[in-house]
C-alpha cells in the first residue's frame, strides 16, 4: 500500500487536473511516477497554451517553491511543438 505522502500528493494532482479541465484545458494528465520537475502537463488548444505543473504540499515554504520555479524557469517561453503518432 502506498504511503500517506504519496496518496496526498496524488490526490492533489487529481484536484489540479480537475481544475485545469474546468478552466478549459482539453488535455490535463499526470506524469505518474515521474522524478522530473513536471507532475502534470496540460494543453489549452484554444489559447495555444501548454502548462507544466509541479505539485507541492501547502506546508512547503514559499522560498522553496520559488527556488523550484527559479531552477526550472527555462521551461517558460516559446517552444515549437511537434505531434506524432508512432
Amino acid at each position: 500500500m502506498p504511503n500517506k505522502n504519496y496518496l496526498r500528493g496524488r490526490a492533489k494532482e487529481y484536484r489540479i487536473i480537475k481544475e485545469l479541465k474546468e478552466d478549459g484545458y482539453s488535455i490535463a494528465q499526470r506524469s505518474a511516477g515521474s522524478h522530473s520537475p513536471v507532475d502534470i502537463f496540460a494543453i489549452n488548444s484554444k489559447k495555444k497554451l501548454i502548462k507544466l505543473v509541479q505539485a507541492k504540499p501547502k506546508s512547503m515554504s514559499t522560498n522553496k517553491k520559488h527556488k523550484i520555479e527559479e531552477d526550472n524557469k527555462s521551461l517558460n517561453g516559446i517552444f515549437h511543438v511537434q505531434f506524432e503518432v508512432l
